[in-house]
């Protein structure tokens, strides 16, 4: 399975888009390296996609401390809740290497909740921001 960049949503803040178009580059390294690689080729896919996520979110996080942002709460919430769900999943992983499990999870649940999530939070998000520093 490959995601296509161009069906990521965009927002009014270009680190948050760069953000995201490196987060499908990594993600489609994955789907190619569970078809394709070995475990440990895997694990560091795998590991460089909960990175990136990571790293990103904290990038937003940062912005929206720095604006004052009213729902910063409930937005870091949900960062913290998918990179418990990453970190559980790489868990898993680590357990059984069950290559169908890794990618229903990719497929089923991230690309769903990484549209959703810039449909939604990161729009709200992405407008204030440029709002405060336009």
């Amino acid at each position: 399975m490959q995601v296509d960049v161009t069906d990521i949503p965009q927002v009014a803040v270009d680190f948050m888009n760069d953000d995201h178009a490196e987060a499908v580059t990594l993600l489609n390294r994955l789907f190619n390296t569970l078809e394709t690689g070995n475990d440990h080729e895997v694990d560091g896919a795998l590991s460089s996609f909960y990175q990136h996520n990571a790293e990103h979110f904290a990038r937003e996080e940062e912005q929206m401390i720095r604006i004052n942002f009213p729902p910063y709460t409930c937005h870091k919430g949900e960062h913290e809740r998918v990179l418990q769900e990453m970190r559980e999943t790489q868990q898993q992983w680590q357990a059984n290497h069950d290559r169908a499990e890794l990618n229903s999870y990719l497929k089923n649940t991230v690309i769903p909740w990484f549209v959703n999530h810039i449909n939604t939070m990161d729009t709200v998000t992405a407008m204030f921001i440029s709002q405060h520093c336009a």
